[in-house]
């Protein structure tokens, strides 16, 4: 079983975060649920690694934010090899 703790931190700390607009606080709370349940894990980083690709294409995002992005990203791709 792949070790999700510091995903979910951040996941938890983006999505609640209100200087982020709702509509990517929205993509990543579906994100944060989507690993509640670790059936299927593999499939699950797979599909929140290609949301978060897409939301950090999104030109209306702050560089901060872009940059939690990025790094929510590297630790997916780190739990993917595992």
């Amino acid at each position: 079983m792949v070790d999700l703790s510091d995903v979910n931190e951040l996941l938890e700390n983006l999505s609640s975060d209100n200087s982020i607009s709702k509509s990517v606080r929205t993509i990543l709370t579906e994100i944060k649920d989507d690993f509640r349940d670790e059936d299927n894990i593999s499939i699950k980083i797979d599909s929140a690694l290609q949301k978060v690709e897409d939301l950090s294409l999104d030109p209306n995002l702050n560089s901060y934010t872009r940059t939690q992005i990025w790094n929510l990203s590297s630790l997916l791709e780190g739990a993917q090899e595992h």
